[in-house]
């Protein structure tokens, strides 16, 4: 037993280097010169998000200056990162890009904490956006045991464990499960991607990270895949304080006389903790020429395209709810559980069979209009996310029944606070400040920041909801209008908004 115990303690000083090696990537699309604009927007853009990461729960984006000076900068800290290793990881990220990346205009790093963290910046405009390359992977080097049988068999199922990532109600919490490679060792993965991206996003990035250390890392004693967009590692031993269910190994009993296996690895440790196997991407000429091919495709296209019908609309399938779930949630729609009436239909309360709350739009089967925009908001609201726009779950199209399920906000909307001579006094300046805070980030996000540019068209207190802690959330896509990123004016050809 001690032993052992001695050899899962050194195989795992080994295995934790991959997670303290700093690694950051400078792109070679643009330099800039010392004391130039853009090198006093870039470091302005760096402080702001060292300074504003923590405050905003562990992700935040921001953009300075104007034309060919704009920095945009984007930081995220994984799952389980306390505020302090969070700031540690930020700050020693942000030191290392201007170090190694001291006039290049886009760079990345992934910073250097046990728990790594995601910092970036860039002359162009990538929020929302996906992005395969660079990619940063690393192994441990010791060599899987033949003897776990089931490890392809886990493998081959990590599909729905990147479903599950990607489709998951708080973005900023990450997927981590484990399986059984014996009875006497599990399997520890996690998946997390930056909650600026969609779902559908999310999960090509998660998917790609799979496959890339499949292709490059097979059959060793864990590793990671790390892109712009998201994260994807797994091990033979819990990490990073995700697996709280599971205990660590105990601190090793002394071991007076240990076998030679043991001093072999001891040997070994000297040698080889440090060493951790960095696996960067540099695409091939034909690679690359392959990917301009599909986006340039995929780009001039999509924009010619018109909607037709619903099954051209890009949704992922595990959005869909079955109505026989949502009724059940309801209590089949009672009025008990109804929270208000819309333009377009009825929103209720339901309970999930796992105990998610949520909150469920109808739509009235006899409005034509409705259906319009029914597929208006899925359509949009798919691709968006922000902590101030309400997050849509999932639909529902059965038959004449269209339903929207989102996320519920336990406030409910902002004009009930408004016109209620009681609730009214709740709303103190600083709650105030907060909410008009709030929506103007969300308006910020659908005009500027978001992968589209949409312009809501029916913006009134009935519609910007209030969460537990009253962060406004902007709701009600129905009526949105979706612009071009360059666009600034545009003819309506009818009246929108609602009373």
């Amino acid at each position: 037993m001690g032993s052992k115990t001695i050899v899962s303690l050194l195989f795992h000083v080994i295995i934790i280097s991959i997670t303290l090696t700093d690694a950051q990537f400078c792109y070679t699309t643009g330099n800039f010169t010392a004391n130039s604009t853009y090198a006093k927007n870039r470091e302005l853009v760096l402080r702001s998000l060292a300074s504003n990461v923590t405050a905003n729960g562990g992700f935040y984006n921001t953009t300075i200056g104007l034309g060919n000076d704009t920095v945009y900068g984007l930081v995220f800290c994984m799952a389980s990162a306390s505020a302090e290793i969070c700031s540690s990881c930020v700050n020693s990220a942000i030191q290392t890009l201007m170090a190694a990346c001291p006039n290049q205009k886009e760079a990345i790093s992934w910073g250097g904490n046990p728990v790594p963290c995601i910092v970036r910046y860039a002359n162009r405009y990538f929020f929302g956006s996906l992005e395969l390359s660079p990619t940063q992977a690393g192994y441990n080097t010791g060599i899987l045991d033949p003897s776990f049988r089931q490890f392809d068999q886990i493998w081959s199922g990590l599909g729905e464990t990147v479903t599950r990532a990607s489709t998951s109600s708080s973005r900023l919490k990450p997927e981590a499960e484990t399986a059984d490679l014996s009875s006497t060792q599990k399997m520890y993965v996690f998946m997390q991607c930056t909650p600026d991206v969609s779902p559908s996003i999310c999960r090509d990035c998660l998917q790609k990270c799979v496959d890339y250390y499949k292709s490059c890392c097979n059959g060793y004693q864990g590793g990671f895949a790390q892109k712009p967009n998201c994260v994807f590692r797994w091990d033979l031993y819990p990490y990073y304080n995700l697996f709280p269910q599971v205990t660590s190994p105990s601190p090793p009993f002394v071991i007076s006389s240990p076998p030679p296996t043991n001093t072999t690895i001891r040997k070994g440790k000297e040698n080889t903790a440090s060493r951790t196997v960095i696996v960067t991407i540099v695409p091939t000429a034909i690679f690359l020429a392959l990917v301009i091919l599909i986006l340039t495709i995929f780009c001039f296209r999509k924009p010619k395209q018109e909607v037709k019908n619903f099954d051209e609309i890009s949704i992922t399938k595990c959005w869909e709810f079955k109505f026989a779930t949502i009724k059940l949630a309801t209590n089949d729609f009672s009025d008990d559980n109804k929270l208000g009436q819309g333009g377009f239909g009825a929103v209720y309360k339901g309970i999930l069979a796992d105990g998610q709350a949520i909150a469920v739009k109808r739509l009235s089967s006899n409005s034509g209009q409705g259906e319009v925009e029914f597929k208006n908001e899925v359509r949009l609201l798919a691709k968006l996310d922000h902590r101030n726009l309400v997050r849509l779950l999932g639909f529902c199209l059965e038959g004449t029944e269209k339903l929207l399920i989102y996320e519920f906000v336990p406030n409910s909307s902002l004009d009930q606070f408004i016109h209620d001579p009681n609730k009214r006094f709740i709303l103190d300046w600083e709650k105030r400040y907060k909410i008009i805070e709030g929506i103007a980030r969300g308006i910020l996000y659908l005009h500027q920041d978001s992968q589209l540019r949409i312009i809501h068209r029916d913006l009134k207190p009935s519609n910007i909801l209030l969460d537990g802690k009253m962060n406004a959330k902007i709701s009600d896509f129905g009526m949105a209008k979706l612009m071009k990123t360059d666009q600034t004016h545009d003819a309506a050809s009818r009246i929108a908004g609602t009373l």
